[in-house]
C-alpha cells in the first residue's frame, strides 16, 4: 500500500495527445483524475500515484488521464503528416493463405497456450531439458505455465489428450509463434513461427501426414527431390526408430516429421498411434519470395 512516483516530460504528454499545453493544465487535467502534483518545472511534471491507482504502470497511463481530463473531444483534429496505406504483411498473408489450405484438407485449427511447463515441453516429449532454449518465467503462477513454448506440438498432443472420447480419427494443426532464447536479439530472444500437425488414427497412417506436407511444399513452389528432400533422422527421441524424418528445403532442415514413439503417447495418455509434422514457416515464406 505504498503510493508511488511518477515523472513525465511535457513534451511527451504534447506529443502522445498531440495538443500545446503548459505544465498548469496538465496538471489542472491530471488533477480532475484524482491525481496529486508533487513537483514541476518548465519540462517536467512529477505526480503522486495512490495504491488504488493499479491500472499506472507507465507514464502513458498517466498521459491516458490527462487526456480524459482534457477531454478527448477536444483535441483537435489535423491530418497526418505522413500518407500511407494499410496493407497485411506479407508473411502474416501467407499464413492465413496456410491456414485455409490445412483447414481445406481436413485439419481442425487449435489454438494453445503460449506457456507451458518443463514437463510438457521436454520430458514428455523425451527430450531433455535445455535452459540454453527456452524463456523461463521468473515468477510462474502455476506449474503449467513455467516457460514459453519452443514447440507446437506438446501444445496440440494436449489437444487431442482432452477430446480422447470423440471419434477418430482426429486431425489438428496450429500455426502460430514459438519463443527460443538469441543473444544477437535486442529483447534476448526471438520468435520462430512454426506449423504443427498431427494424425491420430487405429494405424500410424503415415502417408497421410506425407501427403500433408507435399500439399503445403508444392503450394509454397518447391518440388520433391529438387527443392527439398527427406532425410532419414533416428536422432530425434520423439519418434519411433527408422520412422522419423528429418525436412530439408534447399539444403537446410527447417522441420521434422514422423510416427511418434510410444513413451510421448503414454505421457499424453493417448491409446491410438499419432503421426506428426512441424516445420518452420520462415524458410517457406522465403522460397515462395523467391519465386514470386
Amino acid at each position: 500500500m505504498e503510493y508511488r512516483d511518477f515523472d513525465v516530460e511535457l513534451e511527451y504528454i504534447n506529443r502522445i495527445l498531440g495538443v500545446e499545453i503548459d505544465a498548469a493544465k496538465a496538471t489542472d487535467c491530471a488533477t480532475k483524475m484524482g491525481l496529486v502534483l508533487k513537483g514541476s518545472d518548465a519540462t517536467k511534471l512529477t505526480f503522486e500515484v495512490p495504491p488504488t491507482r493499479a491500472d499506472i504502470l507507465h507514464p502513458c497511463d498517466l498521459i491516458e488521464d490527462v487526456g480524459i481530463g482534457y477531454g478527448f473531444n477536444n483535441i483537435p483534429k489535423v491530418f497526418p503528416a505522413n500518407n500511407t496505406v494499410g496493407s497485411f504483411q506479407p508473411n502474416n498473408k501467407m499464413t492465413d493463405h496456410l491456414r485455409h489450405e490445412l483447414a481445406q484438407a481436413g485439419y481442425i485449427e487449435s489454438l494453445n497456450f503460449a506457456l507451458l511447463s518443463f514437463k510438457d515441453n521436454y520430458l514428455n516429449m523425451r527430450q531433455e531439458v535445455d535452459l540454453a532454449e527456452c524463456v523461463q518465467l521468473s515468477n510462474p503462477k502455476t506449474i503449467e505455465f513455467e516457460i514459453v513454448r519452443t514447440t507446437l506440438m506438446p501444445g496440440l498432443l494436449k489437444c487431442l489428450q482432452f477430446n480422447k472420447k470423440n471419434s477418430i480419427p482426429q486431425k489438428v494443426f496450429e500455426i502460430s509463434d514459438c519463443v527460443v532464447l538469441d543473444v544477437n536479439s535486442e529483447t534476448g530472444a526471438r520468435n520462430v513461427r512454426r506449423i504443427c500437425a498431427l494424425y491420430l488414427d487405429q494405424s500410424s497412417s503415415f502417408e497421410v501426414i506425407h501427403g500433408l506436407l507435399d500439399m503445403v511444399m508444392t503450394k509454397v513452389g518447391a518440388d520433391f527431390g529438387k527443392n527439398y528432400k527427406l532425410v532419414q533422422d533416428d536422432n530425434d527421441p520423439r519418434y519411433l526408430p527408422t520412422r522419423g524424418v528429418a525436412i530439408q528445403l534447399n539444403g537446410s532442415k527447417i522441420g521434422s516429421m514422423g510416427v511418434l514413439h510410444p513413451e510421448v503417447l503414454n505421457n499424453f495418455e493417448l491409446k491410438y498411434p499419432v503421426s506428426a509434422i512441424e516445420i518452420e514457416f520462415d524458410p517457406l515464406f522465403e522460397h515462395f519470395k523467391t519465386l514470386h
